[in-house]
């Protein structure tokens, strides 16, 4: 690895990964989200899940569409939970989880993210697997986010499998991390699926 990506800050990894996300033409980026939707529902934390938690993604932001992801998962009889802000605070980043329970059931928040409204609180106690946005992850399972530490106070929170969706050149050899950073056990791109270790 050349020693000026090595030395990269986060700031800089996040920008790298964003240049990419712009370079994804639409029709790309739609046929990229149905591949890395179509293997995340082969691995078998995912099909053996009856309660899966996923997110709603930002498409102007390029980031993985998990909307195909989320009918099938419904078409399956699975309970698609998704995230709800509760605090804006960025001292503490908070989220609840409800039920998905279809697109007329959300409303919009700040950022443009739709969440479900009025639907049933889901405990993380309940959920058999989290599907994680990221912008990257490295081959130890860090996850380089948006940086607002909303998943990593989530994660802190849950013993399941955490699978992060990414774009097969978003996976790197190594990112930074801090203590506070909670990583991911499986990776999906559009190529493959990674089963990956801390150690």
């Amino acid at each position: 690895m050349p020693s000026s990506v090595a030395s990269r800050s986060k700031d800089e990894w996040r920008e790298h990964f964003r240049t990419l996300r712009r370079g994804l033409s639409p029709a790309r980026y739609a046929a990229l989200g149905t591949l890395i939707g179509s293997r995340a529902l082969s691995l078998s934390p995912v099909a053996q899940a009856s309660v899966v938690h996923v997110y709603w993604p930002l498409p102007e932001q390029g980031e993985v569409d998990t909307r195909p992801l989320i009918g099938a998962l419904r078409g399956q009889g699975k309970t698609v939970v998704l995230p709800v802000v509760t605090s804006y605070d960025p001292a503490a980043p908070t989220m609840e989880h409800r039920r998905y329970d279809g697109h007329s059931a959300t409303t919009t928040n700040r950022w443009g993210i739709r969440e479900p409204a009025n639907t049933a609180q889901v405990s993380p106690d309940a959920l058999d697997v989290v599907l994680v946005p990221a912008l990257g992850v490295d081959q130890r399972g860090n996850r380089i986010g948006h940086g607002s530490g909303y998943y990593d106070a989530f994660l802190r929170h849950v013993d399941v499998p955490c699978i992060a969706l990414i774009y097969a050149d978003c996976f790197v050899s190594h990112l930074p991390s801090a203590p506070h950073d909670i990583p991911v056990t499986t990776v999906v791109t559009e190529r493959r699926c990674f089963s990956l270790s801390s150690s």
